[in-house]
């Protein structure tokens, strides 16, 4: 990046790419990060003089063995910042702070209702927020912005477009609801998508290039990562589906599974997927045979979406992917004699941490993008 054009741009972007480079690698020296980020030593050395000066960087000591004079090597401060990421679901409020490396140092998960209103869930929001944020490791914790996942049609200003899961949320513009206890710049996504995030910068899915998050709940979603990017269309909306018949009536099976077996003792759909889940891993023949029926459903209502889009990987996310290769393998054969050239399947490694984790990795992004368009960075 030592092109010519405007100079300040220019420091801008190193800046931000010597940061993108310091949050993967942690440790580095002048003449590593002068390699990685295309810029000639000088600059290097400009850099990180900058980022000691504004305690983003910290100079470690040289190893007391070493020949000669060694190279000066420095170490991110993640604890220099932090973000906050929230999930707003139908069940549950659940609030990640995580450092600068995007590692959590507090959480917080709030129980609520689907049928609550959205005065009571925004104000189970805020109590989760602040309780997450008063939990003693999260002491010395200075949030810089906030990531929000929600379920909805979310648009690109961040304001629900459609949400038929959370009453009384269409409409609401989430980042001006929260901004009396949500720190810093508050930023706001479809939870798929934000899943979806998670998966691909920091799960099963990084390195990858092209990748579909596919959610295995109570509704089907999906989330698109190409290109390297997280793709969430023209309007926001990509990756929302509406379930073919074949899909419902296999969750409706596992449904009848459950009442069939549990009762009155499953009281939410949620509860009954998780019976069925923990029946078919204890060996319950028909629990197998719903769930495997469910995942060929899956395949069925994905295979469109991978034939069109060719990715190298699908993930499995959602609360029904706990099922692991009891789910996985199924649909994965499906889905391989519906496509020509059919992807990798895996289960998430974040599980119901995701969109939380994916929020928290939006609030990153933000800031890494205020690096570069900032003004104040120093000359």
């Amino acid at each position: 990046m030592d092109r010519g054009g405007d100079p300040s741009l220019l420091r801008r972007l190193n800046t931000a790419a010597a940061l993108r480079v310091l949050r993967e690698r942690n440790e580095v020296t002048v003449p590593e990060l002068a390699g990685l980020i295309g810029v000639s030593r000088p600059t290097a050395q400009d850099l990180t003089a900058q980022l000691l000066r504004e305690g983003r960087l910290v100079e470690l000591q040289a190893s007391s063995g070493a020949v000669g004079r060694p190279a000066r090597r420095f170490r991110f401060r993640a604890e220099a910042g932090h973000v906050v990421g929230v999930d707003i679901g139908a069940h549950k409020v659940l609030v990640h702070a995580v450092d600068l490396l995007g590692r959590t140092v507090a959480a917080q998960r709030v129980v609520v209702t689907p049928a609550m209103t959205a005065r009571r869930r925004l104000k189970a929001v805020r109590g989760a927020i602040d309780a997450c944020l008063a939990r003693p490791e999260a002491a010395g914790v200075r949030p810089l912005a906030t990531g929000i996942g929600t379920s909805g049609m979310v648009d690109l200003a961040g304001r629900v477009v459609r949400s038929t899961a959370l009453p009384g949320w269409t409409g609401l513009d989430l980042g001006h609801e929260l901004a009396d206890c949500a720190p810093g710049p508050v930023l706001v996504g479809n939870d798929i998508q934000l899943a979806t995030l998670a998966e691909c910068a920091g799960g099963v899915a990084v390195g990858v290039r092209d990748a579909i998050y596919l959610y295995v709940g109570n509704r089907p979603g999906i989330g698109l990562w190409l290109h390297g990017r997280l793709h969430r269309g023209h309007g926001g909306a990509a990756g929302e589906l509406l379930p073919p018949d074949g899909w419902s009536a296999a969750y409706r099976r596992l449904l009848d599974w459950a009442a069939g077996h549990q009762g009155a003792e499953l009281p939410t759909r949620n509860s009954a997927a998780r019976a069925v889940v923990e029946a078919a891993a204890a060996g319950d023949g028909g629990a197998r045979y719903a769930l495997r029926a469910f995942a060929e459903s899956l395949a069925e209502c994905l295979a469109p979406h991978v034939a069109a889009l060719d990715p190298e990987l699908v993930v499995l996310g959602g609360g029904i992917s706990r099922a692991g290769a009891l789910l996985s393998e199924p649909f994965a054969a499906e889905l391989a004699g519906r496509c020509p050239n059919a992807p990798s399947v895996r289960n998430s490694a974040l599980g119901e941490e995701s969109t939380a984790i994916g929020a928290a990795r939006l609030a990153l992004e933000h800031i890494d993008h205020a690096v570069q368009k900032s003004p104040t960075t120093q000359d």
